[in-house]
C-alpha cells in the first residue's frame, strides 16, 4: 500500500479523475479505451525504493509522489502510465540487458539545433557500429503508440519535467511546457473535462489555456513564432466562439507577417468563418500554394474543392510536406468525379523528393481512386524493392482489390520475407489471445501489419484472422497452402 495520509493534491486530483471518467463514458478519447480512467492502487515506499536502488536513480518528488499517494500506473494522457513493474521491463530487454541508460546525464534539451538533434541521434544512420543513446537520463512513462513515448526527466536543469520521444529518433524530443509531472498531468484532467480534441494535435502539444486566455496572450505579443505557437492551440477547441472569431478575423486582415497571416486564415477556415475562401485568390497569385490548398483542404464545402481540385491537379509537382498532403486529401475527396483517376498521379509516383509521411499520404488517396490498374507497372516495381514495412503497409493498400497473378506472387514473396521476423511473431502470439468478447489482438507492429494485410488480400486463406496467422507461422501448412495455389 502506499502512505497513509493523502494529501490534499492527491485528493483533488483522484476528484479530477473521477470527473474526467463521467465526461467520457463511451471512452473515445485517445487511448482512454487502455486505460479506461483507472488507476493501480498506490504502491509502497518499499516497492519504489527498491526500484530505486536496482536502477541506480531517484525518481523526481512530485512524479514520486504521484506513485505513492495517487497510483502506480493507468490513467493518463495517450495510453495512459506505467506502473513500476511496467517500468522495470520497459528499462531492460528479456535477458535482463539494459535498454535506457537512465543513470547517465542527459543529452537533450528543449528546442534543439538540428545540427545538435543529428549529433546525439545519428538519425541518418552515418556512425556505423556505434551505439546511439540520445534518451541517457529519461525514463519512460508510458506510450503514445507505436515508437512514441512519454518521459521524465531525471537529471539535469531539466529533471522532473515530462518530454515526448521517439524510439526511432524520426524526430527531435519535445519537452512540455508545464513544469513538473503534476501540472502535466492536472492539465490532461481539465482538459478531458473540457472536452478539448487531441485527436489533431497531441495533449500537451499546444500551449495551455482557454480561447480568452490565448487570444490574451496573441495580444500581447508582436513576436510571429509565439503568434504562430498560440495559433496552433487553438485547434483542440471544437468550436471557436464568437468573441475570437471576430478579433482573429480582423487580426488576419492586419497582419503584415505572410506566414502568421497563413496560419490564421488556416485556423479561420477550421472554425468555419465565414468569407475565408475569398482569400484563394490572393494567396494563389502570392505564390502561397500550400496555404491555399490548406483552403481548399479544409474550408469543407463542395463548391470550393469543385472550382479548384483541377488547380490543385497542377500545382501538385511543386508541392510538398503538408502542402503536398492537403491536395491528396482534396484529391481522394473528389474521388467521384469522372476525370479524377490514379494514372493522373503517375508523376507524383515517380517523384524522388518526397519523404515518408508525403509518400504515405501519397498511396492512401491512390487507394481511395478508381483506376489503379493505370499504376499497376509502378507498385509491381515498388513492391520488389521497398524495405520500409510502413511504406509497403500502405503500397498493399493501394493494391487491394487489383486483380493480377505477378502482384499475387509479390504478396506471397513478401509473406515469405516476413513472417519470420520478430515483430510479426510478436503480433501472432498477439492474434493467438482471445480477449473479452471472443476479440483477438490486432498487429500492432509494422512488420506483423504489413504481414496481416497482405493475408488479407487472400482472404486470411479462407480461415478466420488467427487461424489464417496460425496456417502462416506453421512451416508445414504454409508449404502446403502456396503448392496447392501454384505459388510453390
Amino acid at each position: 500500500m502506499g502512505k497513509t495520509g493523502q494529501p490534499a493534491w492527491a485528493k483533488r486530483i483522484l476528484k479530477l479523475l473521477e470527473q474526467a471518467k463521467a465526461k467520457d463514458p463511451d471512452l473515445v478519447r485517445f487511448g482512454a479505451y487502455s486505460h479506461k480512467y483507472k488507476l493501480s492502487p498506490p504502491a509502497s515506499e518499499e516497492m519504489i525504493q527498491k526500484f530505486e536502488e536496482q536502477e541506480g536513480i531517484r525518481l523526481p518528488e512530485e512524479y514520486r509522489d504521484f506513485l505513492l499517494f495517487v497510483g502506480n500506473g493507468g490513467a493518463g494522457p495517450y495510453y495512459g502510465l506505467y506502473g513500476v513493474k511496467t517500468q522495470e521491463k520497459e528499462l531492460h530487454d528479456s535477458h535482463g540487458s539494459r535498454l535506457y541508460r537512465v543513470q547517465e546525464e542527459p543529452v537533450i534539451y528543449p528546442k534543439m539545433s538540428d545540427e545538435d538533434w543529428n549529433r546525439v541521434a545519428d538519425p541518418e544512420g552515418r556512425r556505423k557500429g556505434d551505439e546511439v543513446h540520445p534518451y541517457v537520463g529519461v525514463l519512460p512513462i508510458g506510450s503514445q503508440g507505436c515508437t512514441l513515448m512519454t518521459g521524465i526527466m531525471l537529471a539535469g536543469p531539466y529533471r522532473g519535467q515530462v518530454v515526448y520521444y521517439d524510439e526511432d529518433f524520426c524526430g527531435q524530443p519535445f519537452f512540455v511546457r508545464e513544469q513538473g509531472f503534476l501540472k502535466w498531468y492536472e492539465r490532461w484532467l481539465r482538459e478531458v473535462i473540457a472536452g478539448y480534441n487531441d485527436e489533431e494535435v497531441g495533449f500537451g502539444l499546444n500551449i495551455d489555456g482557454t480561447p480568452s486566455q490565448l487570444m490574451e496572450l496573441y495580444e500581447q505579443t508582436e513576436d510571429p513564432e509565439e503568434k504562430i505557437e498560440i495559433i496552433d492551440s487553438f485547434y483542440k477547441f471544437e468550436t471557436l466562439p464568437g468573441k475570437q472569431k471576430t478579433y482573429f478575423k480582423k487580426a488576419c486582415t492586419q497582419e503584415s507577417n505572410m506566414e502568421v497571416r497563413m496560419k490564421l486564415i488556416k485556423m479561420l477556415v477550421r472554425f468555419h468563418v465565414s468569407g475565408m475562401a475569398k482569400e484563394l485568390e490572393k494567396l494563389w497569385e502570392y505564390g502561397a500554394y500550400a496555404e491555399a490548398v490548406s483552403i481548399i483542404t479544409y474550408e469543407g464545402t463542395w463548391e470550393v474543392k469543385e472550382a479548384w481540385y483541377e488547380r490543385v491537379f497542377e500545382i501538385l509537382p511543386r508541392l510538398r510536406g503538408e502542402g503536398f498532403r492537403d491536395a491528396c486529401h482534396t484529391i481522394s475527396a473528389v474521388k467521384d468525379y469522372p476525370n479524377v483517376h490514379a494514372g493522373r498521379l503517375r508523376e507524383a509516383l515517380n517523384r524522388n523528393d518526397l519523404d515518408r509521411n508525403d509518400r504515405n499520404s501519397l498511396f492512401h488517396c491512390i487507394k481511395e481512386l478508381k483506376g489503379k490498374e493505370e499504376v499497376l507497372d509502378y507498385f509491381l516495381d515498388y513492391l520488389s524493392t521497398e524495405e520500409d514495412p510502413t511504406l509497403l503497409i500502405y503500397a498493399v493498400w493501394c493494391t487491394e482489390g487489383v486483380e493480377n497473378r505477378q502482384l499475387q506472387e509479390l504478396y506471397v514473396r513478401l509473406m515469405d520475407k516476413y513472417r519470420t521476423h520478430e515483430n510479426t511473431r510478436f503480433d501472432y502470439k498477439g492474434s493467438q489471445m482471445v480477449l473479452r468478447g471472443g476479440a483477438c489482438l490486432g498487429a500492432g507492429r509494422p512488420e506483423g501489419q504489413l504481414t496481416s494485410n497482405l493475408m488479407r488480400q487472400f482472404d486470411y486463406f479462407g480461415l478466420d484472422y488467427p487461424g489464417g496467422f496460425k496456417l502462416l507461422m506453421d512451416e508445414g501448412r504454409w508449404k502446403e497452402w502456396k503448392q496447392q495455389s501454384g505459388f510453390a
